[in-house]
């Protein structure tokens, strides 16, 4: 077998569909292997755009591909890659690189930077594996040891395959790479259970807090039965929003510690036993650190360790612990202070009325049905999506840590070939947009149908609270118009709330082309929600 032929059969055993992308010379010759092979390829109109369209396929199926040439490919989708590092998203980078042959000499070849390396040891910092095939001894090896090593950590890795060796016959007799996870240490794990039920029979208000984790390893199935098991009330982090159905009866809200609603925060807040399971408290998720969690009345669990109190049980992994404890919660249910839930007014549009912000939450949440997916880009479509009430488990995305702008509108792409049956709905702000809103010529192209909704404050409102200024404007486009530019597609302006319900109808009736809708706002109207971050915000940037 071939180097790239034995490539695209890895890929393909993990259940991948869709490679994006886009060529150059030094990956012209596996782009045709892969374009013979059974999966479908998808050029995007910019390599950044094949990386969040990669990311987002990823976060939907477990594992997702972008192919690139080597240097203003690879470094392109630097930043694609570094999100779905920090955000724990399993996606497989490879690019095309200079031929062995090539390299003798250390010629100027285009596409160099520094050395012939350069590229490589930028990906070091932002994959957990790498790889370059250059010797078809151990290229099978090392092609299934970063490809396991994507699998197990759910973060992305990557792989260089140099121009003259995609042809090149390999040995592919060999034994998979796989590694040896150490014994769990059981002693341990009945001590810590012991310990969190003794917390919990103490407790009148306990509540439980699920992380994006329980999704990147596929844990939902078991943390509705504890849920089930337990009764516990809980609520999810930013970066864990929907990891679960929001329609859940034990379901309070989302927490973001400052700029949580009054009750969702109450109910974390002045809890007397949390137990948090695979969550992220970073800045933006806590509200800029302004959470008020007693690490003495705390249960943390990843993916590699257990914390209760002050107690670490190192090696002691969230999935076998949350197992054991599940079992291990006692038939006779203890009732506890039930909290109250968060939720929003019904929303009924005034004719006439111009939307606001909060008022567009309302109608957006009115909206939702059970086959949408939301993809919030960062800054208020964010902030204030976290109030919206998702149907179905997983069926939000949004990079609330590494927070790159530009995601959310190749990231549909992605969404939508993972699930045909899910329509996307795509929250983004004006300057997001004009970042990477030409992949929706993509979309024509290959028949997807996402609704795009522009929050037009004309300029980057989510910075405007901190610190004004004429950095923070944009030069206005006519977005509905967009359609007529790409080819394909319907688009709306709207200014009243009764323009805005009626293009949210007209596009949930065009299931063929994507549908743009212009929504203009205030220049400085924002959510509640960031009105409370940005005070934090703001307090950072001046010092």
């Amino acid at each position: 077998m071939k180097t790239g032929e034995y490539l695209i059969k890895a890929i393909k055993e993990t259940g991948t569909r869709h490679v994006f992308g886009i060529q150059g010379d030094y990956v012209l010759n596996f782009y045709s292997q892969l374009c013979a092979s059974q999966l479908k390829v998808l050029n995007t109109c910019d390599e950044q755009g094949a990386g969040f369209a990669a990311d987002a396929y990823a976060r939907a199926t477990g594992f997702g591909v972008v192919c690139v040439t080597y240097g203003v490919g690879g470094l392109k989708i630097a930043n694609s890659t570094a999100q779905a590092f920090a955000e724990l998203s399993p996606v497989l980078v490879i690019s095309g690189g200079p031929g062995i042959a090539e390299r003798k000499h250390d010629p100027l070849l285009h596409h160099k930077v520094r050395s012939f390396e350069t590229q490589l040891n930028v990906f070091r910092e932002m994959t957990v594996a790498q790889a370059i095939l250059d010797d078809a001894k151990n290229a099978a090896t090392e092609i299934d040891r970063v490809i396991n090593a994507i699998i197990q950590t759910k973060r992305p890795g990557y792989i260089e395959l140099p121009r003259d060796m995609v042809d090149v016959d390999i040995d592919d007799t060999h034994a998979i790479h796989r590694e040896e996870r150490p014994a769990i240490d059981l002693v341990a794990v009945d001590e810590a259970v012991r310990e969190v039920l003794g917390m919990l029979a103490a407790a009148e208000r306990p509540i439980v807090i699920a992380g994006v984790e329980v999704h990147r390893f596929g844990l939902q199935t078991l943390f509705l039965e504890f849920l089930e098991r337990s009764e516990l009330p809980f609520v999810t982090g930013v970066l864990g929003k929907s990891v679960v159905s929001e329609n859940h009866p034990q379901f309070i809200g989302v927490y973001a510690g400052g700029m949580s609603p009054d009750d969702v925060r109450e109910a974390v807040e002045g809890a007397d036993c949390v137990i948090a399971i695979g969550s992220y408290l970073m800045d933006i998720a806590t509200g800029i650190f302004t959470h008020h969690i007693d690490p003495n009345q705390s249960v943390v669990m990843s993916p590699d360790n257990i914390l209760v109190k002050h107690h670490s049980y190192l090696g002691v992994g969230m999935e076998y612990f949350l197992k054991v404890l599940t079992r291990a919660m006692p038939d006779q249910k203890k009732r506890f202070e039930q909290p109250k839930k968060h939720e929003l007014s019904p929303f009924a549009a005034q004719p006439n009325s111009k939307i606001t912000m909060d008022r567009f939450i309302s109608c957006i949440n009115d909206f939702l049905d059970d086959n949408t997916t939301v993809i919030a880009e960062p800054g208020d479509p964010l902030f204030g999506s976290l109030d919206i009430r998702v149907h179905g488990m997983a069926e939000f995305l949004s990079p609330a840590y590494y927070a790159s702008l530009g995601f959310s509108v190749p990231a549909s792409i992605g969404i939508q070939l993972a699930s045909p049956g899910r329509r996307p709905l795509v929250l983004v702000g004006d300057g997001s947009f004009q970042m990477t809103g030409m992949e929706l010529s993509v979309s024509v192209r290959y028949g997807l149908s996402p609704i795009v909704v522009i929050l037009n404050n004309h300029g980057y409102g989510t910075f405007r609270p901190m610190m004004d200024g004429d950095f923070n404007d944009l030069q206005p486009w006519r977005y509905a118009d967009i359609v007529k530019v790409i080819g394909g597609g319907e688009g709306y302006t709207v200014i009243t709330e009764d323009e805005l319900s009626a293009a949210l109808k007209a596009a949930r009736k065009n299931v063929s082309s994507p549908t743009i809708i212009d929504v203009n706002l205030g220049k400085y109207d924002c959510s509640e929600r960031l009105r409370k971050l940005t005070e934090r915000l703001k307090e950072r940037v001046k010092k």
